[in-house]
C-alpha cells in the first residue's frame, strides 16, 4: 500500500514538472516571438527612417534647385526689363513721335512719291508761324442724310472763297426706324469747295480738322457736332506763307 501511494505521488510530481516545463517553454517561445517581432519592427522602422531621410534629402535638393532656378529666372526677367527700357528709350529717341512723327511720315510719303529732297527742304524752310490771322468765325448748317428731304445746308467763309457742306448717317429711334437728323457718333463726309470749283472730301468721326491754301491765305477749319441736325464749323484765315 505504501508502494502504491509512493508511485502515485511520483506520477503527480512528474505531471507537475512536465506542466512547469511546458509553461517555461511556452514563455520562452513567446519571448522568442516577441524578440523576433521587435527585431523585425526595429529593422522596418530603421529602414523606413532611412527612406524618409533620403526622401527629405531629395526634397531639400529639389527645393534648392528650384530656388536657384527661380533666382535665375528672376535675374533674367530683370535683365529683360532693363533691356526693354533701354530699347524703349532708344526707340523714343530715334523714332519720331507725335506731331513730329506725323510730319516725318508725310515727308517719307512725299519722297516715295518722287518729290526731290531739295523741294521739300525749300517748302519746310518757307513755312512760318501764322501771321495776320482773323478772328475765328463759327457758323452752322443742317447736315444732309439719306432720309432728310429739306434743302442741303452749307456755309461759306472768306466771302465765298471756301464753302463747307456735309452728309452723315441718319439716327435710329428705339424701334429701329431711321430719323431725319444725322447721328454724330457715326462717320461723316465733309466737303470743302474752293471758289474755283476744286473740292476736297474729308471722311471720319467728328471733330474733323482741315486747312486749305487759296492764294496768299490759309483757311483753317474745325468741324464738330452742334445741336441736333446741325454741324458747327469754326474757321479763321492767316497769311500764307
Amino acid at each position: 500500500m505504501n508502494f502504491m501511494m509512493y508511485e502515485s505521488g511520483g506520477r503527480h510530481r512528474k505531471r507537475q514538472a512536465e506542466r512547469r516545463r511546458r509553461i517555461v517553454l511556452g514563455i520562452i517561445l513567446l519571448l522568442a516571438m516577441a524578440a523576433v517581432c521587435y527585431w523585425r519592427g526595429r529593422e522596418a522602422a530603421i529602414s523606413e527612417g532611412l527612406a524618409y531621410k533620403q526622401e527629405y534629402a531629395q526634397c531639400q535638393t529639389d527645393s534648392t534647385a528650384k530656388d536657384q532656378k527661380l533666382t535665375e529666372l528672376q535675374s533674367q526677367v530683370q535683365s529683360a526689363q532693363v533691356r526693354y527700357q533701354q530699347l524703349d528709350a532708344k526707340y523714343k529717341t530715334e523714332v519720331p513721335q507725335g506731331d513730329f512723327g506725323q510730319i516725318a511720315a508725310l515727308v517719307k510719303k512725299q519722297l516715295d512719291a518722287g518729290i526731290k529732297p531739295e523741294r521739300l527742304s525749300f517748302v519746310i524752310e518757307a513755312a512760318r508761324p501764322p501771321r495776320n490771322c482773323t478772328e475765328p468765325q463759327v457758323k452752322r448748317f443742317v447736315m444732309k442724310t439719306p432720309v432728310y428731304n429739306g434743302p442741303q445746308g452749307a456755309v461759306s467763309f472768306g466771302n465765298g472763297v471756301v464753302t463747307v457742306a456735309g452728309e452723315g448717317s441718319p439716327s435710329v429711334d428705339p424701334s429701329g426706324k431711321a430719323e431725319a437728323w444725322y447721328d454724330p457718333g457715326k462717320p461723316v463726309e465733309i466737303t470743302f469747295t474752293e471758289i474755283g470749283g476744286q473740292t476736297t472730301v474729308k471722311k471720319g468721326l467728328l471733330p474733323i480738322q482741315h486747312s486749305i491754301v487759296v492764294g496768299n491765305k490759309e483757311y483753317r477749319f474745325t468741324v464738330a457736332a452742334g445741336e441736333r441736325s446741325f454741324i458747327s464749323v469754326t474757321s479763321d484765315s492767316c497769311d500764307y506763307p
